[in-house]
């Protein structure tokens, strides 16, 4: 089922895809708009949990379109629709001997196999690199996990919110005198979903060099905690302990997020140099400001913080944030509207750039999806592709990949291995 555009950068690519919730299914979305053909597995008893519940209790209805469940709501629920476009489903019991060795199989013809379960638990499924490998030698093994494979910690769980914790993040991110608070987009999945997805082109370029897969141990803590660099540093040299700032900067200034016309509407400015600051006073027309010894440099600018806010504030205030985005910008100013979610869809840049593709879901609806954060001069990508219904592609994978017969396939879904209804719904 591979895409039939040419000059896709992946088109040869086959994915076995065992990842769920977020920052597996990021990568292998991505994978899937560059033509790689992805696998999803799940099983009737153990459904990746984006897909919500069998049977929803009405709290949990805010999740499909229009609050409605429907009749399958396991193939409707928004995190599913969004994260797991560009996919092939295919369910199977990896706690049944038949799902261990068909999952084998699956390997056996993939090119990568990507999974995000706790550290142990493919290695107690006897599915882990050491066995896999064996199988196909090609084999690209990408594990992405909480703390890494190794360590005393290696099978703790988490989410991305939690990892905003182990890592530091948190620790950093909110109001100046105020407690700690999360980003609110639990930053390390999306953030390791692309970075993920550069690690497995490097693979792929040794993989085609030399024949040989490989196994990659991705700790997400680590990835975020590497992010916090100039803090490790600060500490390792002077011994402060970084704590939330808001939106200051340690030597921009002015930089913050700032009221602009409307009900809750902001413009976020920063200013790096004494360039940008003379077109900021150039832009809301203060020049004099520039002339000010309070405001001379960026040391001055930082003790007058206060005062120097609420002078920048009384102009944006009487602002339309994109008005003021483009009069900052035409003057050298770093600056960007704070948009909700309606804007940033309707945004005319990310559609000038074709960031959106319209997507009919079967089940879900028309919607717009996000696509890829990059273009290719040489190779293109797919049209998103709706989110699969689950089990929607057991037959295709698992006749004409590996050539079962359809009274096998009788006998899986009889026996529970495979099916398209999950366990419990009514």
């Amino acid at each position: 089922m591979q895409s039939h555009i040419n000059n896709l950068a992946l088109k040869d690519l086959r994915v076995l895809d065992l990842t769920q919730v977020a920052v597996g299914p990021y990568t292998t979305f991505l994978l899937g708009f560059m033509g790689a053909e992805v696998i999803k597995v799940e099983s009737t008893s153990r459904m990746d949990i984006s897909r919500g519940q069998a049977s929803p209790t009405p709290n949990g209805y805010r999740v499909y379109p229009d609050n409605d469940p429907g009749e399958r709501p396991w193939n409707r629920a928004g995190h599913h629709v969004h994260r797991n476009i560009n996919k092939l489903s295919l369910t199977l019991d990896l706690s049944t001997e038949r799902g261990k060795d068909l999952c084998k199989q699956l390997a056996s013809v993939c090119d990568v196999l990507i999974e995000n379960f706790r550290a142990s638990v493919m290695d107690r499924l006897g599915l882990g690199y050491d066995v896999l490998s064996k199988v196909n030698p090609h084999l690209i093994y990408l594990k992405i996990s909480s703390q890494g494979a190794t360590g005393p910690e290696k099978d703790y769980g988490s989410l991305g919110s939690t990892l905003e914790q182990t890592a530091g993040l948190a620790s950093i991110t909110g109001y100046e005198d105020r407690r700690p608070l999360m980003t609110n987009e639990t930053y390390p999945d999306p953030v390791g979903g692309i970075l993920n997805f550069g690690v497995l082109m490097a693979a792929l370029r040794r993989q085609r060099k030399t024949g040989q897969g490989g196994f990659i141990d991705f700790s997400q803590r680590e990835l975020v905690a590497s992010m916090l660099g100039q803090e490790f540093l600060d500490y390792s040299f002077n011994g402060r302990v970084a704590e939330p700032t808001g939106n200051q900067h340690p030597i921009f200034e002015p930089q913050g997020v700032y009221p602009c016309l409307g009900d809750d509407m902001w413009i976020a400015i920063s200013v790096g140099s004494e360039d940008e600051w003379v077109g900021l006073c150039d832009a809301i027309d203060m020049p004099q400001l520039t002339r000010n010894p309070r405001f001379q440099s960026g040391l001055a600018r930082r003790r007058n913080r206060y005062e120097l806010e609420r002078l920048l504030s009384n102009w944006t205030r009487e602002q339309e944030h994109y008005e003021a985005m483009h009069t900052l910008q035409k003057n050298g100013v770093p600056a960007g509207a704070v948009l909700k979610g309606g804007e940033i869809i309707n945004d005319p840049h990310l559609e000038a750039r074709g960031f959106w593709d319209e997507v009919y879901h079967p089940e879900a609806g028309v919607y717009k999806q996000v696509t890829t954060p990059w273009e290719f001069s040489k190779s293109g990508r797919i049209r998103a592709m709706a989110a699969p219904g689950l089990g929607e592609h057991n037959e295709y994978v698992l006749s004409e990949l590996l050539g079962l017969t359809a009274e096998e396939l009788d006998l899986l879904e009889t026996r529970g291995v495979i099916g398209t209804i999950p366990v419990g719904a009514e």
